[in-house]
């Protein structure tokens, strides 16, 4: 059976703050040297910034995956993304994970 291992780190400071503070990656990939996935604040350009200097090999995306389930074409066409709503988060029903317009109908409205 084969055995597959990755680091998954989360940064932030989960009260509305992004990136993490004081995290040296450099340091990490001294340490750890299987595949890195970084989460924690990032966007399109973050995202891609930290992909192409090494600083991670993948990175996730939670709560801007969530308010934007159509993330990836979002991302393609640099659309404008829908806020995720954390009043939501955790709530028990479908309020804030199944209600976030997908861009195909925003701009349909908008035209």
């Amino acid at each position: 059976m084969a055995v597959f291992r990755y680091l998954h780190v989360v940064g932030g400071d989960f009260a509305g703050g992004a990136g993490a503070a004081g995290f040296d990656a450099a340091a990490l990939r001294r340490r750890f040297h299987g595949p890195y996935m970084a989460n924690g604040g990032y966007g399109l350009e973050t995202a891609s910034q930290a992909l192409a200097l090494g600083e991670a090999d993948l990175v996730s995306f939670g709560a801007a995956y969530v308010a934007n389930p159509d993330l990836v074409e979002r991302f393609a066409q640099g659309a404008d993304l829908n806020e995720p709503d954390e009043a939501t988060f955790y709530g028990g029903d479908e309020r804030g994970y199944t209600d976030y317009p997908f861009l195909k109908t925003v701009l349909e409205a908008a035209a």
